[in-house]
């Protein structure tokens, strides 16, 4: 399920502090870590702004206590530091390696009871940056986008990120597949038209998977076959997959004589194999 290290390191650093004003601060996370999925909280329990994803700005801010960010995810959030209390990011051990039927992009995990408690991934001492208080008040409308109709769809596929049971070194069956092929540079899987408008659903084997896809934004369209999470919302390149989800896509990036990838984000799993290729032309 891929290699984690014992250590969190944020920019580098480990258990960094960083000065933040006392007012609304913008925050940009992204999870650069192998296999890692980060289950994000504040210490105190304070309340935070979900306002952006990989390809940008929500339409409207989501309130949350609690984000689950997996290996490539990124996510932008505002936090208010108006009271002035110094107070930590921390991550709730990590359950990235069970089952997560029914997640969608961001939920707390509930911890086993033989798990370690939170870690502390970052500390923030609020100051004040001049003689007054920067911004407190929270945007209503963060931005509109044209979301793809469905009724323009042309094409569907199908993507299965197969892992073989009993893990990766006791058989000669190829381990990590999608589709059960493994990854072939010289192989193009899918050809996509350049403009169109498709619907692609991907799913995983035992285990939930960041699925990404290059050189596109999606939006999630149904999970397990139904309305998708709250939190599925946003343009998207990175989403996590247990259960079928279907994602409605635009190609509007030609990728004729360099394909476009896809692939697990865990990077044993795409150098393992479950990665393709496609190319919009």
């Amino acid at each position: 399920d891929g290699r984690r290290g014992n250590v969190i390191l944020v920019n580098g650093a480990y258990n960094p502090r960083a000065d933040v004003p006392r007012s609304l601060v913008r925050l940009r996370l992204v999870n650069g870590s192998n296999a890692r999925t980060y289950d994000l909280s504040f210490s105190d329990g304070r309340a935070f702004y979900w306002i952006g994803t990989e390809g940008g700005l929500l339409e409207k801010s989501v309130e949350l206590q609690s984000l689950t960010l997996a290996s490539g995810q990124r996510a932008e959030i505002l936090v208010d530091f108006s009271d002035g209390k110094p107070v930590s990011l921390v991550s709730a051990p990590d359950q990235s390696t069970l089952r997560m039927h029914g997640m969608g992009m961001m939920h707390r995990h509930e911890a086993s009871e033989n798990n370690a408690g939170d870690e502390t991934v970052l500390t923030f001492s609020p100051r004040l940056a001049s003689s007054k208080r920067g911004s407190t008040t929270l945007p209503l409308l963060l931005a509109s986008r044209a979301v793809p109709d469905p009724a323009t769809v042309v094409a569907r596929r199908r993507l299965v990120l197969n892992m073989r049971l009993g893990g990766m070194m006791d058989s000669d069956e190829e381990p990590l597949t999608i589709n059960h092929r493994r990854f072939d540079i010289d192989r193009i899987d899918e050809e996509v038209e350049l403009g169109a408008v498709e619907i692609w659903k991907v799913s995983g084997q035992k285990m939930a998977h960041p699925f990404h896809i290059h050189g596109v934004h999606f939006d999630v369209l149904r999970r397990d076959g139904e309305e998708p999470d709250l939190l599925d919302q946003g343009p998207r390149d990175t989403i996590v997959v247990d259960e079928p989800v279907e994602l409605l896509i635009r190609f509007d990036q030609p990728a004729s004589k360099a394909p476009f990838l896809f692939h697990c984000h865990i990077l044993e799993h795409e150098d393992e194999g479950m990665m393709g290729q496609f190319s919009v032309t």
